[in-house]
């Protein structure tokens, strides 16, 4: 009996394949879903199929979901395997699903096209009932001009929905974002509001700051939800006491796609002439510069600190450059950038500290900063500038052990030895005054520093002075201590652990990062498709805060993040 199952098993195989296409309706109203079904007969595998064509018309809201189900009938078996997608229209009108290619078993085989009307049908008011807007408060901006844009989902106060997905901020190209406000669950106002006569509830999806940067287009993407909306029951005569009972248990859900509007923003031109030194400010700024000491020894160091305020695009621009005098050796400053936000407005600060060590004794000045930028305020430039700084050294022109023999990394790490040493007198100094003798010792010394970090590196395995390096390689493990940590929330942890690895790996002094960010900075580094993969975990941790849909993500989250950034790490070695 075994072998008959199995020689008919095959000889269906041969014989009896075929394909079927098809859909579970012609005609739909907007927002409305349809299931796509590819039916196979008689296959080994499921069929390959190229679904591209359909992306013009429909939008791919689930799937393929696969199935295999095996059947006896009149002695005969039947082997059918299916593919389904759910996909949603992307206008109203007459649509065709377009000959769809695929291959099964290696043979080639073409569909029929299938026509779809679409219909906007809003008698009974269910088109209104749900649906998204992209609100934005300007729609023309200068480069730079921040626009604040807030996703709304507006419903009914009669419609009941009993699930939604996640909502995912789209790609801003063209922009440069921050964040403002991310919900971490779906919450709807303690007021409804009253729109185009209805009343509605508003929640309120995610809202951001959107700053244009040179690009061709400045589009606000469609963005889009699926819905399970319950439908109306209609009044039956059956006893009103068991009603709610069956109500409650048997109501009918139906699904819908809601979908905001794209919007397009009209970049302004600014008003000529522009000034020479406007390095792409827009805003209202102040700057100020502080110096801790004004009068200093030789080869002691100077803390020079140049502090941005303001609001406006802050971290897209560069502070001016400070010509120090060349007497005045300057090292690269510390960059400390600090965000905020008052009133939906980016506000906040960046300074820039520099450590600056005189190498020769006299009257030195630090020249004022001045900077340009354009004035939202007035609608027009501005101009602001700092005071100079007169400094004197004192001394005798000698170079110093204690700091000529070392490098400006060195320097950077030896900040606070610097500070220590610009507060009290140098004891070896006050000695070298005294001694010329001791001047040879000095060069001793200082010949010692200089070879320190080649014996150290030799006796210890390991290089001192390499910050960066070592910065690099610790990434992977910072993060993954991140992912041990225990706590409720997963998805946070997940995306803290990606942005901590982003942030060290490529050494980034900032750290406002976001799925657009590090899709923008790793796409030279990794493959595409594990990029697709890092973003969509990113997508997943920010829905997973506030949507139910995503909650059993949180048991796998963390070792899926685990995997894929010690995939990462393996391509940047």
């Amino acid at each position: 009996m075994k072998i008959l199952v199995i020689i008919l098993f095959f000889l269906n195989l041969i014989f009896s394949q075929s394909v079927n296409v098809s859909v579970d309706k012609q005609r739909l109203q907007k927002g409305d879903v349809l299931q796509l079904i590819v039916e196979v007969t008689g296959a080994k595998n499921f069929p390959k199929i190229e679904m591209d064509a359909i992306n013009n018309n429909f939008e791919f809201v689930g799937g393929p979901y696969e199935q295999t189900s095996i059947q006896f009938i009149n002695g005969k078996m039947k082997d059918t395997k299916t593919l389904t997608w759910t996909l949603s229209p992307r206008k109203i009108g007459n649509l065709t699903i377009p000959e769809i290619q695929g291959s099964i078993d290696g043979k080639i085989f073409v569909s029929q096209p299938i026509k779809i009307t679409v219909a906007n049908n809003l008698k009974e008011g269910s088109g209104n009932s749900v649906f998204i807007l992209a609100e934005v408060d300007k729609e023309s901006a200068y480069l730079g001009e921040q626009i604040t844009l807030t996703y709304k989902l507006y419903k009914d106060i009669n419609t009941k929905i009993s699930g939604i997905d996640q909502f995912q901020m789209p790609d801003f190209n063209g922009f440069w974002v921050e964040e403002i406000f991310t919900p971490q669950r779906l919450q709807y106002q303690s007021k409804n509001v009253l729109f185009r006569g209805r009343k509605y509830q508003v929640a309120n999806l995610g809202q951001r700051a959107l700053f244009p940067i040179a690009s061709d287009q400045h589009i606000i993407p469609i963005v889009s939800i699926k819905t399970q909306i319950e439908k109306k029951n209609r009044k039956t005569k059956r006893d009103p006491f068991f009603d709610p009972f069956f109500n409650s248990f048997f109501s009918e859900t139906q699904t819908k796609v809601i979908r905001s509007k794209k919007r397009i923003i009209k970049i302004k031109p600014f008003p000529e002439p522009k000034p020479t030194d406007f390095n792409g400010a827009v805003g209202d700024f102040k700057i100020n510069v502080e110096i801790d000491q004004r009068e200093v020894e030789v080869n002691n160091g100077i803390i020079f600190t140049v502090l941005l305020e303001g609001t406006g695009n802050l971290g897209l621009f560069t502070l001016p450059k400070v010509d120090f005098p060349q007497s005045l050796e300057a090292f690269p400053p510390n960059d400390d950038y600090k965000k905020d936000v008052f009133r939906n407005q980016i506000t906040g600060s960046q300074k820039l500290e520099y450590v600056l060590v005189p190498r020769e004794s006299g009257y030195f000045e630090i020249p004022m900063i001045k900077m340009s930028f354009f004035n939202l305020k007035l609608d027009s430039w501005s101009t602001i500038k700092t005071k100079s700084f007169k400094i004197q050294v004192t001394g005798d022109n000698v170079e110093s052990g204690n700091l000529k023999g070392l490098t400006k990394k060195e320097i950077e790490l030896l900040a606070e030895d610097i500070r220590f040493i610009k507060t009290k007198p140098s004891e070896i100094s006050a000695f070298e005054n005294k001694l010329s003798k001791a001047v040879y010792l000095f060069y001793f010394l200082s010949t010692i520093i200089f070879f320190l970090p080649k014996i150290s590196k030799k006796i210890m395995k390991i290089n001192l002075f390499k910050v960066d390096d070592r910065r690099k390689k610790n990434a992977i493990k910072k993060s993954l201590k991140i992912l041990k940590t225990k706590n409720h929330d997963s998805f946070n942890i997940a995306s803290k652990a990606i942005y901590i690895y982003v942030q060290e790996r490529l050494l980034l002094s900032s750290k406002n990062l976001d799925p657009t960010a590090v899709k923008r900075l790793l796409k030279n580094y990794i493959d595409d498709i594990t990029l697709k993969e890092l973003i969509s975990i990113l997508k997943i941790c920010d829905a997973g805060k506030y949507s139910p849909t995503y909650k059993k993500e949180m048991d796998t989250i963390i070792p899926k993040t685990k995997n894929i950034l010690k995939n990462i790490d393996q391509s940047f070695k």
